[in-house]
């Protein structure tokens, strides 16, 4: 008998399951089944558990990243203007105890502005050079004299490179706008007094309410006339405008160094606009523009104008 034979032989053939153990067999087998896929998504469940967490976690990090991006630069921001407004304030403090200069009864107070202000058409802008001499005689209602150097450009109204006016009280150019264009008795002594004051003044002008109110305390203390009470106040006011900041060293056109205080104005693509103060007087010494962004030909953080300013005694005007 072959090996096959005999193997079959072995097998009982006769017994065949009852209903009852198929059943049960059947019962088994699903369970099993069942138990099998149970496992298999649990295990798919964790791992998407587990990745879940690592995406929240991970998307938590770059938020808190980006926050403390912004917290670490308005931590800046705020201690560059403490910085501004402490300087601004022991200034205003210092300036009242400063001696004007005063112009005798044949004399003039001589404000001169050496100005260096792009010249720009289509193609882009050029620097130009301009000195703006103002004499302020002993009497503020007698007649005033502008000389002007245009430079490169003619005069606006004369068509000239040189031009020589005078006016009575500074209106130069307009009967109804001096050059000072306030009347230095109506600025409040008191420095929160001197911002509301300005601030009251307030028609639209700028693309914001701040950057006007800089310029228009700017405007007034880079004449180089304002007495040192008036003077004191609106640097004082200069420091409650939100964003303005200091920096130290900063040269003039004459190369003559102070503190450059300004702001940058988001609506101007950043660029700032600053005053330079010597901190001893409070006298304005200059003014500088930098750019935000790419503009005409400057690149960013670029100086686009540039001032001098200085402030004499002179026995005559031309």
């Amino acid at each position: 008998m072959d090996e096959l034979t005999l193997l079959r032989n072995t097998r009982d053939e006769s017994r065949e399951p009852s209903p009852q153990a198929l059943t049960a067999g059947r019962a088994a087998l699903l369970g099993r089944i069942a138990d099998d896929d149970a496992t298999d998504a649990t295990a798919h469940h964790r791992k998407k558990r587990r990745w879940i967490p690592r995406l929240t976690w991970a998307a938590a990090g770059v938020a808190a990243a980006m926050a403390g991006v912004l917290v670490a630069g308005n931590v800046i921001l705020s201690a560059q203007s403490a910085y501004a407004s402490d300087m601004l304030r022991t200034a205003a403090t210092q300036t009242i105890h400063y001696a004007d200069l005063v112009a005798g009864s044949d004399q003039y107070l001589r404000s001169r502005t050496h100005a260096r202000w792009g010249v720009c058409d289509d193609t882009g802008c050029e620097p130009n050079d301009q000195i703006l001499d103002v004499y302020m005689p002993a009497d503020p209602e007698a007649e005033w004299v502008l000389y002007r150097d245009w430079g490169k450009m003619p005069g606006v109204l004369t068509g000239e490179s040189i031009e020589t006016t005078r006016a009575v009280d500074g209106r130069f150019y307009d009967p109804e706008f001096s050059w000072v264009n306030v009347d230095y008795a109506d600025i409040p002594l008191d420095g929160a007094a001197a911002y509301e004051w300005i601030d009251a003044q307030y028609a639209g002008g700028s693309v914001s309410r701040d950057e006007d109110n800089f310029v228009r305390i700017t405007d007034i203390l880079r004449s180089g006339l304002v007495p040192a009470p008036q003077r004191a106040a609106l640097l004082d006011a200069l420091s409650r405008i939100p964003g303005v900041t200091a920096t130290d060293n900063v040269a003039n056109l004459d190369g003559v160094t102070g503190v450059a205080i300004g702001r940058n104005e988001i609506l101007r693509a950043g660029e700032r606009q600053e005053v330079i103060i010597d901190p001893d007087t409070g006298l304005i010494i200059g003014q500088r523009t930098m750019s935000g962004a790419t503009f005409f030909g400057w690149g960013p953080n670029q100086e686009m104008s540039l001032t001098a300013i200085e402030t004499t005694v002179v026995d005559n005007a031309p």
